[in-house]
């Protein structure tokens, strides 16, 4: 590793040990190179608090006070605001140039307080007598290395997708997540001043979501002055098994409008993914990746302050506009209070709503790389009932005589709908100025000097038998009614839990893409299982033919080196009854 951290050593005292300047060395360098260790390890690297940057006036700039670490865990401490013209500061003069300038800030040490020294070995007769550990602010006009700037930042996937003279972005994604989790995308955007505000999108094809497509779209809002822009976006990983592949499947479309000026390009993006199945899992992942050296590396990189956009005049350099701390190099004080961590506990909750028969379901997740904590929660739905329904018609008949006051009933009839409890309405047919009408209740309701309907005074009841799935209908005639025969229909209806039916009507589906497919014999094919109607979206591969080849659970199938026509079958999880097939040609 290319550091002084190792080996640690520290001094072995004893009676009669001759101190010499190298153990007195040894001593401080033990003592400080395990505190530069502990910065970098539990803190990391960036400005702890302070040293803002701000322009006074177009030639003088004011940085605050303030504690930053560096890239090798050592502390830049400035301990009282400064106020320096751009003339006075280190560097200044290779700006004539230039358009832009960095003010930086990096560790420094300076020898003070000399004194007299006698046996130097040279002829040297003094000495500084102490270290002062300080700092350095210089202004540099050289183009930071932004992708480097990001890693060591922590961002992964860095990747330039456009960069001219007055405009650069670079984009970052997560390599590592939980299926269904969100991982993270990160744009950088580095413009000049006249730029005009930008609008772009990035879109491409990836097996990763739930619709095959990532499209990111960015629009800087006029107002905005900074030069250098942050954005991030969150990407929904879809619930597929453990899988290490390329985020995107191909080139990516990048659409970049730059006030009217319009750019479109397809660029390769290579950003690695690994999606795994729990937290558990992730946490396995992340601490066999996880090693001394990725923490710390010692990086030649200042600590950026700022970013000022210059004007020449009369042979002079000001200050047009200015950034501040352009790229976040910026340690929280939640990371300083919580350690390695650095980040505050974020809790979102979800529902879905799940069919009466299933069990309330309960998932949690938790990204270590994002600080999220999701709890889903299944929530069953009331429980559901379908009804059976049955009509029908009785043809009453009423011998001669006196009806007024009179009773008739029916024989003993089934209602249609089998055993058990019905529910049973009844309605007298009766004619309407020549139209065939229906009574249902009471025809007092009706008698009014407004009214032309004038149903028969009829009332119904029914006697329902549930043992035999049958019913006896009576009427009772409370006037005169035409005829020697009423016509009674029956409206009957059986509610019924068929959890087997429900359940058939909400199977999952499955589509298996590509569903035909020539290769040549032993190359790979990568399928694809659409699932709908569940939320349970994991499928089983296998291939049916014998010796046809052989495929992997995230749907990788390597050919057989026999030609002929092969079947693949994915089969749910979630209903084992669910197949579908694809078919591939061996050529």
């Amino acid at each position: 590793m290319a550091n002084d951290f190792f080996p640690i050593e520290r001094n072995r005292y004893f009676y009669g040990k001759l101190l010499t300047v190298r153990d007195f060395e040894a001593e401080q360098n033990y003592s400080r190179n395990k505190h530069r260790l502990i910065n970098l390890a539990m803190n990391g690297s960036g400005i702890v608090f302070g040293l803002g940057v701000s322009a006074s006036d177009d030639s003088t700039l004011l940085i605050e006070s303030g504690l930053a670490l560096d890239y090798s865990g050592r502390e830049i401490i400035v301990e009282e605001a400064l106020i320096r013209k751009l003339d006075m500061i280190e560097g200044s003069k290779g700006l004539k140039d230039s358009d832009d300038a960095w003010l930086c800030i990096s560790y420094a040490e300076k020898e003070t307080k000399p004194v007299n020294a006698v046996n130097t070995g040279n002829q040297e007769n003094s000495q500084f007598n102490m270290t002062k550990e300080t700092y350095k602010l210089f202004l540099t006009a050289e183009t930071p290395d932004y992708a480097e700037i990001l890693k060591s930042e922590g961002y992964k996937n860095v990747h330039t997708i456009y960069n001219e003279k007055h405009l650069t972005i670079l984009f970052a994604v997560d390599d590592l997540a939980v299926a269904g989790d969100e991982i993270s995308a990160h744009f950088l955007i580095i413009k000049d001043y006249n730029t005009p505000p930008i609008h772009f999108t990035l879109a491409g094809e990836s097996e990763f979501t739930e619709d095959g497509k990532i499209v990111l779209e960015y629009s800087q809002d006029s107002s905005e002055k900074r030069q250098c822009l942050m954005s991030d976006f969150p990407i929904a990983v879809r619930g597929v098994t453990t899988l290490s592949d390329n985020l995107f499947s191909g080139n990516v479309e990048l659409n970049l409008e730059i006030g009217m000026r319009h750019y479109k390009n397809y660029i390769e993006i290579p950003a690695l993914l690994m999606v795994v199945n729990t937290v558990n899992e992730l946490e396995e992942v992340r601490r066999k990746r996880d090693n001394l050296a990725e923490h710390i590396r010692e990086k030649e990189i200042p600590i950026y302050l700022s970013k000022i956009e210059l004007i020449h005049s009369t042979g002079n350099v000001f200050i047009n506009t200015l950034t501040d701390l352009p790229f976040g190099q910026k340690i929280r004080k939640e990371a300083v209070k919580a350690g390695a961590s650095g980040q505050q506990m974020e809790v979102k909750t979800s529902v879905r709503q799940l069919d009466y028969w299933q069990k309330p379901d309960v998932r949690a997740s938790y990204n270590p790389g994002t600080g999220k904590l999701n709890f889903d929660f299944g929530i069953p739905s009331p429980e559901q009932y379908d009804y059976a329904i049955s009509h029908g018609v009785v043809d009453l008949e009423m011998p001669g005589g006196i009806k007024v006051n009179s009773r008739f009933f029916s024989d003993e009839i089934p209602h249609g709908l089998g055993p058990g409890a019905v529910d049973v309405r009844l309605s007298v047919e009766f004619d309407d100025n020549g139209n065939k009408a229906l009574l249902i209740g009471n025809k007092e309701v009706f008698k009014s000097k407004n009214s032309t309907v004038d149903p028969p005074w009829v009332e119904t009841g029914v006697i329902v038998y549930p043992e035999r799935g049958t019913m006896k209908i009576g009427v009772w005639l409370h006037d005169t009614v035409d005829g020697n025969r009423l016509k009674v229909h029956y409206f009957a209806q059986k509610p019924e839990r068929d959890t087997d039916r429900i359940i058939n009507r909400s199977k999952p589906e499955i589509k298996l893409m590509p569903e035909v497919t020539r290769i040549s014999a032993g190359d790979r094919l990568h399928f694809r299982a659409i699932v709908e109607g569940t939320d349970d979206k994991t499928v089983e591969f296998s291939v049916v033919d014998e010796n046809g080849g052989v495929i992997d659970q995230n749907g990788v199938y390597k050919a057989p080196e026999k030609p002929g026509t092969y079947e693949i079958l994915a089969q749910s999880t979630a209903d084992p009854e669910v197949k579908a097939s694809a078919y591939v040609i061996i050529e």
